[in-house]
């Protein structure tokens, strides 16, 4: 039998802490995670879709918001295969506040 090649491509879960706002990655235990490294590797369609329900569940429960799976590489690190979740799991975004919070407040007249 043939596997589904899409299916066989390493993924986590991640989403945002309702609470904090930070990018967070479901771990094994079901807990979440700002570290994607400890978070929990599927590989399986099947999985993949138990890990999207736990995430949908968790969602529900004002836990976290937006859950969706992100494609990773894994090697002596987890890494996302995307620009963009890849900044997101390095804390993002790329331009820091510093900048807007440090400018001074418009004068008033």
């Amino acid at each position: 039998m043939k596997r589904d090649a899409k299916a066989a491509i390493p993924q986590v879960l991640t989403a945002n802490d309702l609470h904090s706002g930070l990018v967070v990655f479901r771990t094994a235990g079901g807990d979440w995670s700002t570290d994607i490294n400890k978070a929990q590797v599927v590989d399986d369609a099947g999985d993949a879709a138990a890990l999207t329900e736990a995430g949908a569940e968790d969602e529900r429960r004002n836990r976290v918001v937006g859950p969706y799976l992100v494609n990773v590489k894994v090697g002596e690190t987890v890494v996302p295969t995307v620009l963009r979740e890849a900044i997101r799991a390095a804390g993002g975004p790329t331009a820091g506040t510093s900048i807007i919070l440090a400018r001074p407040a418009p004068a008033t007249v």
